[in-house]
């Protein structure tokens, strides 16, 4: 993942509704950055779905990630240095009034 230390102790719950080719995500669960970084290995085309991030035992949720039609994401965010990394990152990035 692009924001590497910023998120590595990250938890994240992930709702699919279409990727190409399909893999096995378990339901409603929380996994840890590396267990989805081991789910996206195969570099599976995420089409439509979100994921939710949240800090280690934390109950609050602080970034989400939304995909949809496999090149545009979404990120919302409550955290000013991942909000400047991904203006870093992607300099055409723009800021969204709604989500």
């Amino acid at each position: 993942m692009s924001l590497g230390p910023l998120i590595e102790t990250y938890e994240w719950r992930l709702t699919i509704d279409w990727m190409i080719p399909e893999i096995e995500i378990p339901g409603d669960v929380w996994l840890a950055t590396d267990q989805v970084l081991q789910l996206f290995e195969s570099e599976p085309q995420l089409v439509d779905g979100e994921a939710e991030g949240r800090r280690a035992g934390s109950l609050t949720a602080d970034v989400r990630l939304r995909a949809f039609d496999s090149g545009s994401w979404d990120v919302q965010t409550a955290r000013p240095d991942v909000a400047g990394r991904i203006g870093e990152i992607y300099p055409d990035a723009v800021e969204l009034d709604n989500w």
